[in-house]
């Protein structure tokens, strides 16, 4: 089901960005704020809208994980409030976040992109896609 959601949303959008995705609805505003090290993002959904909280003191690249993460709950769970704690990024055994997991998985690492890394290791990934092993990991483990 989550596979789904998101190769609809490429499809439609032509992109697998989740910045340009996030741009396509009104309905989420994607702030980038100073949050407290321990707090990478939130999904925060209040009155018909959704704010996507990214804290602005992460690289490019974890600002992207993050993105597509809180797009994930976004999609996923709407009208749920959600941390994305560091602690707990890749880790957690909530049902939520690691659907969220799988949905920034998906996104970020597209089935296609394997046929080219077919020989890499999940760290020579990670470190090309400028991506989390953890995320690398877990898009394998799903296939």
């Amino acid at each position: 089901m989550i596979k789904d959601i998101v190769i609809n949303l490429v499809k439609r959008h032509k992109t697998n960005d989740p910045f340009l995705i996030a741009e396509k609805y009104a309905s989420i505003e994607i702030i980038h704020y100073p949050l407290p090290e321990s707090v990478r993002g939130m999904y925060h959904y209040y009155k018909k809208n959704s704010l996507i909280y990214i804290n602005s003191g992460l690289s490019q690249e974890e600002q992207r994980v993050v993105c597509a993460h809180e797009l994930g709950h976004y999609f996923l769970h709407p009208k749920i409030n959600i941390l994305f704690l560091e602690k707990y990024t890749f880790i957690s055994r909530n049902k939520l976040e690691q659907q969220a997991n799988i949905f920034a998985a998906e996104l970020l690492l597209p089935d296609q992109l394997f046929f080219t890394y077919e020989d890499y290791s999940y760290m020579e990934i990670a470190l090309i896609e400028n991506l989390p092993i953890q995320l690398v990991k877990l898009k394998c483990d799903l296939k």
